[in-house]
């Protein structure tokens, strides 16, 4: 029988796809084996001789890393079906979350980073996201990594909080002698995201084998990726999905089955933005689409096709293309680190680990806009159509009709500052971690051990081009004065600019000149917003900055226990119950500081950036642990039944912040043969509320909404009756006389407020997972399992976005909680507009999600069926997932919604590959595969299932096959080169990263060098 053949299952992926075989260690064959040594499991702390672990687990080998071609881990893990939905380069880039850019997050079943738990030998590691307990894993370094474990639920009996989905835990190596080298550089065939990466370690044993040092160094550098580097995403070339013009429902009709509401159409515009400005004089004369008259130099105004809301087809309007992100921002990353350990005696051994990482990651995004700024018609910059116009009857220079909203005679502005700098983040990470422990044995069957890690984790963010507010206002607040356009404040220092008409926003006295102060010296200079590209660098400068915010995250763990078995003491007729006793002490802290123009009061908040916009956070809390494994078996070589095992651990955790919390699990194994094992487990898990729940302070947020009452949206709810007549109650409640015609095509982002909650309570989730293991005997080198899981989470810690908080007002039954979140007002004399929300967490929701995986490993060895002919050996490899839910309950009462074969949760995945290797040669193939997933939730396809033309309803199955061929040159030195994404596979249209990202094709070569020991480098020795 294959040694452990029924515990681990080991993935030996050749390529960016993965699979695995069945043993955690190499096999070895029943005339090769003597003796196996004792091997611990994620999942449990015991030790137990050829133990074979009840829950399944998945081992990604370090030669698997390798021949994949990936340098940053998490991009490989995402091949890990379990893994797939992980917060990559990509999915960081994005300006609503520029602290999240360069890091890479690991989120297991899709169920949040934040309940995934990353252990690394199965230790905490540090948090890198400040304020939860989300490890970046681009602190842990490739060349280290021995294998990585994956355990779906029920870690937190074991572990501690934060597992309810899972752990994933890094094996680092140990023992490790000689000299191991790597670089490899690699790029794409369209350009852009280039690659350098490079590896050495060191090691050494000393003290004739008692003593063993390893010394890492790593280096790994990813060039960003721009929207301009892809054709397909640059201005005027991008393709997305807009409102149909053509369906009578975008404008508030009936559906109409035979339209669809939404097509595919480039050259979409704001109604009403521009990067010149745009001007506006009538209201009552001007277009009905988007009230514009005038740009910024004057010329009319031509606006583009309707296609609802925001969003016009042609037109004067900024391109929505203009308003991109990075598709990948660029990340350069360096770790050294230190590993080692000294038997003192032959029973007792001191060990320890340090590391220093460094990650900067340049993360471009977009520029500041205005929407509805009054300015005054002394303002020299407006041009004389515009200034004429505004004074002709009825015009915004008159006041007939504007007395409420406007301060005096004037114009509004609609404005997208591209000329005056786009926001780019600058964002430093540093990491240091450091493990003292000691174990050694106190019987032949009991050992013990003792740890404490300390880990820091500094963050700093350098803002660039960021709007300071209060001085922006005064540089567009401009009159003549001695014949020359200056700041007004210059000449009238009480003189506060009105500001945002349509947001209503408007300067306290208090507020206004908080970063200056006004009158003759205080450096203002006259901004003209009338136009693109005609204000000096000089008045630029004064209306912007460079802030730089930090954060300090810092872990303290010390954890103790005791292990082994009752031998010597008693056994049980099938061997002695192994055990563990431990308890551990844990401190978290985390403090979030922004930098002073963001610290500044909130009324200074205006969608430019920056001012207003931070809050201090916070916090700390400490948890004191015991915690008790066992490990009974119970049968043992018997007719059906070789071997039947049971184990078992409970936890209790004392939170300073939350009370105490009871997990446990319990495990079984019943292996029948040397064939077929079947396995089980079922658990209760928590994860007890982070510091960002806790304790983030109030700060101003935006959302930008699909406002469900417009009439455009009135029918997408789940319940569209329900959602039309809470609509119809706010609407008039909110002074609009005819809720059924009510339009808000806003493209102006809402203030709101985010902010932490102390009530906070543990969440809790039940797991259970079932599942066989076949390694059948006639066929050797096979291995097969097949396993069910079911994660149900309640009471769980949500924060809902603010366009869910919306929706959910107006399509869950009254009264409910997310009404008390929004306000509804008039804004620029429009009643019924959103003015405001909040999002606040709480033990809200529900999570459940259950499937099945498969795993099918097979060595094929030809030798093994008589071929005598060296052709080499093949390695099979598949892992499959099914989803079969992934379902969410926003709060209680409310209808599940099952995300199962939407976007990022596919009914099925599979990764496969094939090794070869034959003498000096190894060659990889490796497909990475899902299925059809539908742009549409299940709800929306029932009540608009016209929503897309077929040919769109779903996005395509995603397809990429890798290649990879090694050659081992000579005395350990070798080169390789590989492609990925060999069929150059694109995102579906209307989409840049989905179902593949936008490298496209990838190209990458490498060269590796290995020595068994150091003393060819160290001939003295």
């Amino acid at each position: 029988m294959l040694a452990g053949a029924a515990s681990v299952l080991t993935i030996v992926a050749a390529s960016s796809a993965v699979a695995q075989t069945a043993v955690p260690q190499e096999t070895v064959l029943p005339d090769q084996a003597t003796e196996v040594e004792e091997i611990v499991v994620t999942g449990s702390r015991i030790r137990v001789q050829d133990y074979v672990a009840a829950n399944p687990v998945v081992s990604v080998t370090a030669e698997s890393i390798e021949r994949s071609g990936q340098t940053n881990l998490t991009e490989y893990l995402t091949e890990v079906p379990a893994l797939a939905q992980s917060l990559t380069l990509q999915e960081g880039a994005d300006t609503s979350t520029p602290g999240l850019a360069g890091l890479n997050l690991l989120d297991l079943r899709g169920l949040g980073t934040t309940r995934t738990l990353v252990l690394v030998n199965g230790r905490r590691h540090v948090a890198s996201s400040p304020g939860t307990a989300s490890v970046d894993i681009n602190a842990i370094p490739v060349a280290l990594i021995e294998r990585t474990e994956v355990l779906t639920g029920g870690a937190s009996a074991v572990y501690g909080a934060d597992g309810v989905s899972g752990v994933v835990n890094f094996i680092l190596k140990d023992d490790f002698e000689g000299v191991d080298i790597r670089t490899q550089y690699g790029v794409s065939e369209a350009g852009g995201g280039e690659n350098i990466f490079a590896s050495v370690l060191f090691g050494d044993n000393f003290a004739d084998g008692r003593g063993n040092v390893t010394l890492g160094l790593e280096y790994n550098k990813d060039d960003a990726l721009k929207f301009a580097d892809r054709d397909y995403t640059r201005t005027g070339n991008r393709f997305i999905f807009v409102n149909n013009p053509d369906d009578p429902e975008t404008f508030g009709g009936a559906q109409t089955p035979n339209i669809p509401d939404l097509i595919l159409a480039n050259n979409a515009r704001y109604i009403d933005t521009t990067r010149g400005g745009s001007i506006y004089t009538n209201f009552a004369n001007a277009s009905t689409l988007s009230g514009v008259s005038f740009l910024g130099d004057g010329s009319p105004f031509i606006d583009g096709e309707s296609a609802g809301g925001f969003i016009a087809l042609g037109g004067s309007g900024t391109p929505l293309d203009d308003f991109n992100d990075d598709l990948l921002p660029g990340l350069e990353r360096g770790t050294v680190s230190l590993t080692g350990r000294y038997d003192l005696t032959p029973g007792l051994r001191v060990f320890g680990e340090a590391k220093y990482t460094q990650s900067q990651t340049e993360f471009f995004a977009q520029p500041s806009y205005v929407y509805g700024l009054f300015t005054s018609l002394d303002n020299p910059f407006i041009p004389a159509a515009a200034r004429a116009d505004a004074l002709a009857p009825g015009g915004l220079g008159t006041f007939d009709g504007y007395d409420g909203f406007l301060p005096g005679p004037g114009v509004l502005v609609a404005r997208d500052n591209f000329d005056l700098g786009t926001q780019n983040y600058d964002i430093t990470r540093e990491t240091w971690r450091g493990l003292i422990g000691l174990e050694g044995d106190l019987t032949d069957t009991i050992s013990f051990e003792a740890s404490y890690v300390y880990g820091r984790a500094d963050q700093e963010t350098v803002s660039k081009n960021v709007i300071i507010n209060d001085r922006f206002f005064a540089a567009t607040d401009v009159i003549v004065s001695g014949g020359q356009p200056v700041c007004r404040s210059n000449v009238t220092p009480g003189a506060i600019p009105t500001g945002d008409v349509f947001g209503q926003f408007a300067f306290p006295d208090a507020a206004f000149g908080a970063t200056f102060t006004p009158g003759a010296n205080s450096g203002c200079l006259p901004i003209n917003l009338f136009g693109e590209g005609l204000n000096s660098q000089a008045a630029i400068d004064w209306i912007t900055g460079e802030y730089t915010s930090d954060a300090t995250i810092e872990q303290h763990v010390v954890n103790a226990f005791v292990s082994g078995d009752t031998t010597g003491f008693f056994s049980l007729p099938a061997g002695p119950i192994g055990f563990v006793l431990g308890g551990e002490y844990r401190k978290e802290s985390s403090d979030s500081r922004p930098s002073d123009i963001e610290l500044l009061a909130d009324s200074l908040e205006y969608p430019l950036t920056g001012v207003g916009r931070g809050s201090r956070t916070q916090g700390e809390f400490d948890v004191a642990e015991v915690f008790v494994e066992v490990a009974v078996p119970v049968l043992r070589d018997l007719p059906f039944a070789q071997a039947v095992d049971v184990s078992a651990a409970y936890r209790y955790s004392d939170y300073s912040t939350s009370g105490g919390t009871d997990t446990w699990n319990v495990n079984g194994r019943w292996e029948i043969d040397d064939t077929i094992a079947l396995r089980g487990t079922v658990a209760r898990a928590v994860r007890a509320p982070n510091i960002v729940n806790l304790f983030q302070g109030r700060q101003q947020t935006f959302g930008t909404f699909a406002d469900p009452c417009s009439v455009e949206n009135i029918t997408e709810g789940e319940n569209p009756g329900l959602r039309a007549e809470n609509c119809r109650i706010d609407l008039l409640a909110a002074g609009v006389a005819n809720p059924a015609t009510f339009i808000n095509n806003s493209s102006e982002a809402v203030g709101g407020f985010i902010e932490g909650n102390p009530l906070l309570q543990p969440e809790s989730a039940d797991t259970w997972t079932v599942g066989f293991v076949l390694t059948p005997q006639d066929i050797p080198g096979l291995s097969l399992s097949l396993d069910y899981y079911n994660i149900e989470i309640e009471d769980a810690i949500q924060a809902y976005t603010s366009q869910r908080i919306v929706n959910n007002c107006y399509d869950l039954p009254r009264p409910n909680q997310f009404c008390d979140l929004i306000e509804r007002g008039t804004v620029g004399g429009n009643p019924g507009r959103i003015t405001t929300f909040s999002q606040i967490p709480g033990n809200l929701a529900s999570y459940e999600t259950s499937g099945w995986d498969l795993n099918v490993a097979y060595r094929l060895d030809p030798a093994n069926f008589g071929v005598e002919r060296d052709i080499g050996t093949f390695n099979f490899a598949l892992v499959g997932n099914a989803l079969d839910s992934l379902s969410f309950i926003e709060v209680s009462g409310a209808d599940p919604i099952n995300s199962q074969g939407q976007i990022d949760a596919p009914d099925y995945t599979a990764t496969f590959d094939v090794t070869w290797d034959w003498r000096a040669w190894s060659a990889n193939y490796g497909f990475s595969w899902f299925s059809e997933t539908n742009r549409q939730s299940r709800v929306s396809r029932v009540n608009n299932p016209d929503a897309y033309e077929p040919q769109y309803r779903q996005f395509p199955a995603r397809e990429v096959h890798d290649f990879r061929i090694a050659y081992d040159v000579n005395d350990g030195v070798g080169v390789y080169a590989g492609v990925n994404n060999f069929t150059d596979e694109q995102p579906a249209p209307g989409s840049e990263s989905y179902p593949v990202n936008a490298l496209g094709r990838y190209f990458y070569v490498g060269a590796t060098a290995r020595l068994d020991s150091l003393g060819s480098l160290m001939p003295w020795r």
